[in-house]
Protein backbone atom coordinates (compact mmCIF):
# COMPACT_ATOMS: atom_id res chain seq x y z
CA UNK A 1 0.00 0.00 0.00
CA UNK A 2 1.25 3.54 -0.06
CA UNK A 3 1.03 6.24 2.78
CA UNK A 4 2.13 9.58 3.77
CA UNK A 5 2.61 12.19 1.03
CA UNK A 6 2.84 11.11 -2.46
CA UNK A 7 2.02 7.41 -1.82
CA UNK A 8 2.76 4.34 -4.31
CA UNK A 9 5.18 2.97 -2.11
CA UNK A 10 6.11 -0.27 -0.51
CA UNK A 11 8.00 -1.54 2.15
CA UNK A 12 8.14 -4.91 3.11
CA UNK A 13 10.42 -6.55 6.00
CA UNK A 14 10.52 -9.97 6.92
CA UNK A 15 12.42 -12.04 9.66
CA UNK A 16 12.14 -15.74 10.73
CA UNK A 17 14.18 -17.78 13.08
CA UNK A 18 14.32 -21.50 12.57
CA UNK A 19 15.62 -23.63 15.34
CA UNK A 20 15.95 -27.40 14.44
CA UNK A 21 15.33 -29.51 17.44
CA UNK A 22 15.87 -33.02 15.46
CA UNK A 23 17.37 -33.75 12.27
CA UNK A 24 18.40 -37.57 11.65
CA UNK A 25 18.57 -39.83 8.87
CA UNK A 26 18.84 -43.23 7.92
CA UNK A 27 20.86 -44.03 5.00
CA UNK A 28 20.41 -47.64 4.74
CA UNK A 29 18.45 -50.28 7.11
CA UNK A 30 20.85 -51.96 9.09
CA UNK A 31 23.27 -49.08 9.63
CA UNK A 32 23.41 -46.68 12.28
CA UNK A 33 21.28 -43.16 12.03
CA UNK A 34 23.13 -40.23 11.40
CA UNK A 35 22.21 -37.22 13.42
CA UNK A 36 23.03 -33.99 11.27
CA UNK A 37 22.52 -32.04 14.74
CA UNK A 38 25.05 -33.87 16.57
CA UNK A 39 28.35 -34.37 15.03
CA UNK A 40 27.27 -36.20 11.63
CA UNK A 41 27.13 -35.06 7.85
CA UNK A 42 26.11 -35.56 4.40
CA UNK A 43 28.22 -33.10 2.55
CA UNK A 44 31.02 -30.97 2.48
CA UNK A 45 29.94 -27.67 4.53
CA UNK A 46 28.53 -29.00 7.29
CA UNK A 47 26.21 -30.72 9.74
CA UNK A 48 22.58 -29.22 10.25
CA UNK A 49 22.89 -25.90 11.80
CA UNK A 50 20.28 -25.82 15.08
CA UNK A 51 19.34 -22.35 14.41
CA UNK A 52 18.87 -20.56 10.96
CA UNK A 53 17.84 -16.56 10.74
CA UNK A 54 16.68 -15.32 7.25
CA UNK A 55 15.93 -11.65 6.64
CA UNK A 56 13.86 -9.97 3.92
CA UNK A 57 13.08 -6.27 3.17
CA UNK A 58 12.83 -4.04 0.91
CA UNK A 59 11.44 -0.87 -0.79
CA UNK A 60 9.77 -0.28 -3.99
CA UNK A 61 8.31 3.07 -5.29
CA UNK A 62 7.68 4.72 -8.46
CA UNK A 63 9.19 1.58 -10.35
CA UNK A 64 12.39 1.98 -8.51
CA UNK A 65 13.15 -0.52 -5.74
CA UNK A 66 15.87 -2.07 -3.35
CA UNK A 67 15.65 -5.38 -2.00
CA UNK A 68 18.03 -6.58 0.42
CA UNK A 69 18.09 -10.32 1.65
CA UNK A 70 20.28 -11.59 4.52
CA UNK A 71 20.89 -15.41 5.85
CA UNK A 72 22.85 -16.64 8.49
CA UNK A 73 23.17 -20.03 10.44
CA UNK A 74 24.59 -20.93 13.15
CA UNK A 75 28.41 -23.52 13.88
CA UNK A 76 27.98 -26.88 13.35
CA UNK A 77 30.98 -29.51 14.20
CA UNK A 78 31.38 -33.02 12.36
CA UNK A 79 33.15 -35.95 14.00
CA UNK A 80 35.50 -37.66 11.82
CA UNK A 81 36.51 -40.21 14.61
CA UNK A 82 36.33 -41.76 17.83
CA UNK A 83 38.27 -38.57 19.83
CA UNK A 84 37.58 -34.79 19.36
CA UNK A 85 41.16 -34.22 17.98
CA UNK A 86 38.99 -35.44 14.41
CA UNK A 87 36.50 -33.34 14.90
CA UNK A 88 35.92 -30.42 12.17
CA UNK A 89 34.22 -26.82 13.44
CA UNK A 90 32.87 -25.17 10.48
CA UNK A 91 32.08 -21.48 11.56
CA UNK A 92 28.43 -19.89 11.90
CA UNK A 93 28.15 -18.31 8.81
CA UNK A 94 26.35 -15.49 6.99
CA UNK A 95 25.26 -14.06 3.90
CA UNK A 96 23.79 -10.75 2.41
CA UNK A 97 22.19 -10.10 -1.27
CA UNK A 98 21.42 -6.80 -2.92
CA UNK A 99 18.98 -6.19 -5.70
CA UNK A 100 18.78 -2.63 -7.02
CA UNK A 101 15.92 -2.51 -9.82
CA UNK A 102 13.89 0.16 -11.78
CA UNK A 103 10.54 -0.28 -14.12
CA UNK A 104 11.42 2.82 -16.68
CA UNK A 105 8.35 4.56 -17.19
CA UNK A 106 6.55 7.41 -17.91
CA UNK A 107 8.23 8.98 -14.87
CA UNK A 108 12.24 9.45 -16.26
CA UNK A 109 11.82 12.04 -19.21
CA UNK A 110 14.49 9.96 -21.40
CA UNK A 111 11.41 7.46 -21.17
CA UNK A 112 8.68 10.03 -22.16
CA UNK A 113 11.01 10.51 -24.84
CA UNK A 114 11.82 7.41 -26.43
CA UNK A 115 8.58 5.48 -25.79
CA UNK A 116 10.20 2.25 -27.06
CA UNK A 117 12.36 1.85 -23.45
CA UNK A 118 8.67 1.64 -21.65
CA UNK A 119 8.62 -1.73 -19.71
CA UNK A 120 12.22 -2.26 -19.75
CA UNK A 121 13.58 -3.43 -16.22
CA UNK A 122 17.58 -3.05 -15.50
CA UNK A 123 18.59 -5.01 -12.59
CA UNK A 124 21.83 -4.66 -10.47
CA UNK A 125 22.24 -7.42 -8.33
CA UNK A 126 25.01 -8.06 -6.09
CA UNK A 127 24.94 -11.79 -4.34
CA UNK A 128 27.45 -12.68 -1.29
CA UNK A 129 27.63 -8.75 -0.59
CA UNK A 130 30.56 -8.75 1.31
CA UNK A 131 32.40 -12.03 0.27
CA UNK A 132 31.63 -14.33 3.06
CA UNK A 133 33.03 -17.83 3.21
CA UNK A 134 32.67 -20.56 5.35
CA UNK A 135 35.59 -21.08 7.85
CA UNK A 136 36.32 -24.65 8.67
CA UNK A 137 38.85 -25.46 10.94
CA UNK A 138 39.99 -28.50 13.25
CA UNK A 139 41.46 -29.17 16.43
CA UNK A 140 44.61 -28.00 15.86
CA UNK A 141 42.91 -24.66 14.57
CA UNK A 142 43.59 -24.78 10.99
CA UNK A 143 41.61 -25.16 7.96
CA UNK A 144 42.53 -28.46 6.01
CA UNK A 145 43.45 -28.48 2.25
CA UNK A 146 40.31 -29.81 1.15
CA UNK A 147 38.06 -27.12 3.21
CA UNK A 148 39.60 -24.10 1.89
CA UNK A 149 37.24 -21.22 1.28
CA UNK A 150 37.57 -21.06 -1.84
CA UNK A 151 37.25 -24.50 -2.66
CA UNK A 152 33.98 -24.61 -0.73
CA UNK A 153 32.59 -21.51 -2.54
CA UNK A 154 34.44 -20.60 -5.65
CA UNK A 155 32.48 -17.82 -6.80
CA UNK A 156 31.62 -16.00 -3.66
CA UNK A 157 30.91 -12.40 -4.65
CA UNK A 158 29.09 -12.29 -7.66
CA UNK A 159 27.43 -9.24 -9.61
CA UNK A 160 25.00 -9.27 -12.62
CA UNK A 161 23.14 -6.43 -14.44
CA UNK A 162 20.68 -7.17 -16.35
CA UNK A 163 18.02 -5.90 -18.64
CA UNK A 164 14.34 -7.07 -19.06
CA UNK A 165 11.81 -5.67 -21.99
CA UNK A 166 8.46 -6.29 -21.73
CA UNK A 167 6.92 -5.69 -25.54
CA UNK A 168 2.91 -4.06 -25.33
Amino acid sequence: GGGGPGGGGRFQFGIFHTVALADKITIRDGLPELDLLNGSATGSRGGSPRHQIELRTGVVRDGIGIRLNADWQSATRVRGGATSADELRFDDFATVNLRLFATLGPQFKFVRDNRWLAGTRVTLSVDNLFDSRLKVTNAAGTTPLSYQPALLDPLGRTVKISVRKLFF
